[in-house]
């Protein structure tokens, strides 16, 4: 099993505006299935570093919206968290489907209540899991929203 990291390009990650804040959300990053085609092995990974929390932070909020099926692999999941914890936000769940995505798989925007006091890189770690191979991905969209509180900022 391999891991490839990559960084997601910044042009696809987008600070929500007060009425794109759907759900309480602040922060989109938009995944292609060519971010992550990468790999040849039946149980490589990809490591996609999205950005990274302010210094004091809080995640309360996250949830995954796959809008196009990923195809070409037999079975792919994503978990959205950070470098210490790679399912913080949501857990493993399949994106071969299109459906919502929620912590532990609930597919609804869920509490993930999450908060450190250093700052962390947040990553979503997608996995390969059987026939296929993140780099036979031919298809595949997914929109990752979460909440992001600077406890400094709040404190004040």
């Amino acid at each position: 099993m391999a891991d490839t990291a990559v960084t997601i390009s910044k042009l696809r990650v987008t600070p929500l505006l007060n009425p794109e804040k759907y759900g309480g959300f602040n922060y989109r990053a938009r995944v292609l299935h060519t971010d992550i085609a990468f790999g040849a092995g039946a149980t490589d990974t990809v490591t996609l570093t999205l950005g990274s929390t302010p210094g004091k932070w809080q995640v309360s909020h996250a949830l995954v919206n796959v809008t196009t099926a990923f195809a070409g692999t037999g079975a792919m999941t994503v978990q959205v968290g950070t470098t210490a914890q790679a399912a913080a936000f949501v857990a493993a769940t399949t994106i071969l489907a299109a459906a919502p995505i929620g912590v532990a798989g609930n597919a609804v925007a869920s509490f993930a209540n999450s908060t450190a006091q250093t700052a962390t890189l947040i990553k979503a770690v997608f996995t390969n899991a059987t026939s296929g191979s993140p780099s036979a991905l031919s298809a595949g969209v997914l929109d990752i929203y979460l909440r992001i509180n600077d406890l400094v900022t709040l404190a004040r």
